[in-house]
């Protein structure tokens, strides 16, 4: 089976970046020095910042020194400087590739830090080009902090050695409008350059890979392209999600069909809809109700003014909300958010033309079926619990109804007596900054870290159905072709993962879920951490699972990311055969078998698997990690390659 192309969930640059020459034209050849990309979720916002910190990298003529400012998880001030600080250690080989030290940069005070940027790269007759993502948390910086955003629009606003470029969704509007400051902190940064679907020929050249050569091109039947571009109206998330589920399986119409149904396809909807204003919705469901609309009867039925609803029109049509078709009627933008729209229970559809408060309390939507339980409390007066769904020694998870996007979540609350434990609430909401950066289909979504009346806890993304330490009880041994199709989804969530240096160090059958079509989710990145990055665990202290730890975190030496191919290889293994390599009756002799006992053949248990599975599988079991696949890149590709008999 050929690899497949296209990338879910993850942001891209280089030769899997398409399109938006427009946009990065404008951005390094045009006049402003402050810009402000505007745009939905799942738009590509991250990966056009990457792309023109890659153009900036590889360009002959050296304009532009980039540096990749993440704001995201900066609640505080000095979180931010911290976030700021990761960026320059991200760019340390290139700042001393051209002459200048990290040290002389660095600083306590951030804006101290970033006019020594400045001044230095001034002196290598460079411009610093700050790529700053997720600045919606400028929201919440500003309300603890009025005078942080003073500083910042000093720097990112001025004219001299700075090309500032926020990249952020509509929530960061309310900046607009803040007071207390001589002129809002966006005013220099209006109008938005909007980050809009693709061109046709953009979404073309990205369903047919024209970046790569011809031959490890995808093939599509004729036809299928323009039917994949036009479902998705050319957004480039949508587009790689059908066309990679589409090359998994084969059948179009069934693709369609699972991501249309899709919860998280459904969630990034909900959520992008849930910031427009009430006039936005009212627009919005008359389009979905009439099919097409001419902006004369959408006056007259709303009764909006002229000069409103045409911002109005235009803002949704820049959004990609809706489109003008061949009769410049307004008809909603793609297959799957008309149908998300039209299948919206009642209630919802209407709770901001009824005036209701999306955070106020209120009855269950109708989509949350569960019977109420117990009162088991409600978090930040918007996630209520509903009931327990596990547990574990630091904290406690809940299927919680979250009242402003009116779904279900699930949501994990740090016990009470390690709410106060420094390295507990670390490692907690690390968790939720580690998985978030990743951004991968195949990994459990985090949406939020926060605390309330001394409670410190996650949201994420609810699924319905069971672990794989629960199938591979019930069922395993498992069918050899579901057994390849889990592990290449598992290497590719790892091989994203790596990709940031990030090591998960707990990779086991009861940290993957599986979704209601069987998708398996890594959960858990409480016990991950940065490669390189100091750990918070003690020295000396075993971090892990016994039954699925490498030889190397039972001898207690660092690890890297080939001991996540490993615990993956320990999966693979007991999927295929229904039992574990190694077992025993103490944690002392697990431990021992993982340093020491060569595997068992998994042929020996399960005489039908194939010599080149056994190969693949045994060889992501060496003891030596040199021994290993030495990336999870490599262990995608060459699960990717096997075939199954039907």
């Amino acid at each position: 089976m050929p690899a497949i192309p296209f990338v879910v969930g993850q942001w891209v640059r280089g030769d899997r970046f398409y399109g938006r020459s427009h946009q990065i034209e404008e951005i390094l050849e045009g006049h402003r020095n402050s810009i402000w990309l505007l745009g939905t979720r799942r738009i590509g916002k991250t990966s056009l910042l990457k792309q023109l910190e890659h153009i900036a990298e590889t360009s002959p003529d050296r304009r532009y020194f980039p540096i990749f400012w993440d704001f995201q998880g900066a609640e505080e001030a000095q979180e931010l400087h911290l976030n700021f600080a990761d960026a320059l250690l991200d760019a340390d080989e290139r700042l001393e590739g051209i002459g200048i030290d990290l040290k002389d940069v660095e600083a306590e005070d951030l804006f101290v830090s970033l006019g020594r940027l400045r001044r230095r790269l001034r002196a290598k007759n460079l411009v610093l080009l700050l790529l700053c993502d997720e600045v919606e948390e400028l929201i919440k910086l500003h309300r603890k902090d009025s005078s942080l955003l003073r500083k910042l629009r000093r720097v990112m606003q001025s004219q001299e050695d700075i090309r500032s470029v926020l990249a952020s969704t509509i929530r960061l509007w309310s900046l607009a409008e803040q007071k207390g400051d001589t002129s809002p902190f966006l005013h220099g940064f209006t109008p938005p350059l909007y980050i809009e679907r693709l061109s046709d020929q953009e979404a073309r050249s990205l369903i047919e890979q024209t970046h790569l050569v011809p031959e490890e091109r995808p093939r599509f039947a004729a036809g299928t392209v323009d039917t994949i571009r036009e479902r998705c109206d050319n957004h480039p998330y949508l587009i790689q999600l059908v066309c990679k589920r589409y090359l998994e399986i084969g059948d179009l119409e069934e693709t369609i069909e699972q991501v249309a149904t899709d919860r998280m396809v459904s969630y990034f909807f909900a959520v992008d809809f849930e910031m427009l204003s009430k006039a936005e919705h009212e627009i919005i469901q008359f389009i979905a109700q009439q099919s097409a609309a001419a902006s004369d009867s959408i006056q007259e039925k709303l009764s909006l003014g002229p000069d409103s609803l045409e911002g109005t029109l235009n803002r949704l049509e820049n959004l990609g909300f809706i489109r003008r078709d061949k009769q410049r009627r307004f008809v909603l933008s793609n297959y799957f958010f008309r149908r998300w729209l039209l299948e919206m229970p009642e209630s919802r559809a209407h709770s901001n033309k009824a005036g209701a408060s999306p955070g106020g309390r209120g009855s269950f939507s109708d989509e949350v079926t569960l019977e109420r339980g117990p009162d088991l409390g409600v978090i930040d007066d918007r996630y209520e619990l509903l009931e327990k769904a596990g547990e574990g020694a630091t904290g406690i998870v809940y299927l919680a109804y979250d009242r402003l996007l009116k779904t279900k979540i699930a949501i994990k609350i740090l016990r009470p007596e390690y709410a106060g434990t420094e390295e507990a609430v670390v490692r907690f909401r690390q968790e939720i900054i580690l998985a978030r950066d990743i951004g991968h289909p195949n990994i459990l979504r985090m949406y939020h870290f926060g605390t309330f009346d001394g409670r410190v806890y996650l949201t994420m993304q609810w699924v319905e159905g069971p672990t794989l330490a629960e199938v591979i009880r019930r069922d395993a041994p498992l069918p050899l072709k579901t057994t390849l199709l889990i592990g290449r989804k598992l290497a590719s969530a790892l091989e994203a993962a790596h990709l940031r240096k990030i090591l998960h160090r707990d990779i086991k059958p009861q940290n993957v879920l599986l979704d209601h079509v069987g998708e398996p989710l890594v959960a858990d990145f409480g016990l991950a951490r940065l490669q390189g990055e100091p750990s918070i665990t003690r020295s000396g202290m075993f971090l892990g699972t016994p039954n699925y730890a490498s030889p190397e975190q039972a001898k207690l030496k660092p690890l890297d990311e080939r001991s996540d191919i490993y615990a993956l290889g320990l999966i693979l293994f007991e999927m295929a055969t229904g039992r574990r390599p190694f077992e025993a009756e103490s944690v002392g002799e697990i431990l021992e078998m993982h340093r020491n006992a060569p595997p068992p053949d998994p042929r020996d248990l399960a005489p039908s698997l194939t010599n080149e599975f056994a190969s693949l599988n045994l060889r992501c079991l060496e003891k030596d990690p040199a021994k290993r696949f030495q990336s999870a890149e490599a262990l995608r590709k060459a699960l990717e390659v096997l075939d199954w008999d039907d």
